[in-house]
């Protein structure tokens, strides 16, 4: 079949989706790794809460934001448009933003958070960025697909070895299920 017997073809679309897709891969290990050994995404940032001595009303919650980064000669972000996130309302990116929120004890206070490089770049791993990452991220998912697929070309399905393949991708299926079961 033609599509099996241009090795050199495939090597190509493998050289040159994992060349493209190597900083992303690098980025999903490395905040990947990180994020399981209880790094998160405050990590590194700046992080500020002032205590507001009033309920703020519904609908002001941006003057009331706005007010309070002023008064504290902090930078307002530059979205300002409310979002609610978790029932809190907010303004401002991943990078740096600004949260009314209410406490445990029913206080309510505005926590600014600015946030550097790592914490950024986990969050872009987490979806939670504006939509542009996420074409990479779906991207280089529909890629690895390639990867494993031209691999497996190149290797003509590892012709003379397809036992011991087999047998290999078995253990790894079988150690990967295993592993969600302990997991769970």
């Amino acid at each position: 079949m033609f599509l099996f017997e241009k090795k050199k073809v495939w090597m190509k679309i493998h050289l040159y989706l994992s060349l493209f897709f190597l900083p992303a891969a690098f980025i999903y290990a490395f905040t990947g790794a990180l994020y399981l050994f209880g790094v998160k995404e405050e990590y590194g940032a700046n992080i500020y809460e002032f205590f507001l001595d009033f309920v703020p009303t519904k609908g002001q919650e941006q003057q009331v934001i706005v007010q309070t980064l002023k008064k504290n000669n902090l930078k307002i972000p530059d979205e300002t448009a409310i979002k609610n996130v978790r029932g809190n309302m907010s303004m401002g990116s991943i990078r740096y933003s600004a949260t009314l929120l209410k406490d445990k004890n029913g206080n309510y206070k505005i926590l600014v958070v600015e946030r550097g490089i790592y914490g950024i770049l986990l969050l872009m791993h987490k979806g939670k960025g504006k939509i542009y990452f996420d074409i990479i991220a779906v991207s280089f998912a529909i890629s690895l697909m390639f990867f494993y697929f031209s691999g497996l070309v190149v290797t003509s399905f590892c012709k003379n070895k397809r036992s011991g393949a087999l047998l290999t991708f078995l253990c790894g299926l079988f150690i990967t299920i295993f592993m969600i079961y302990l997991s769970i």
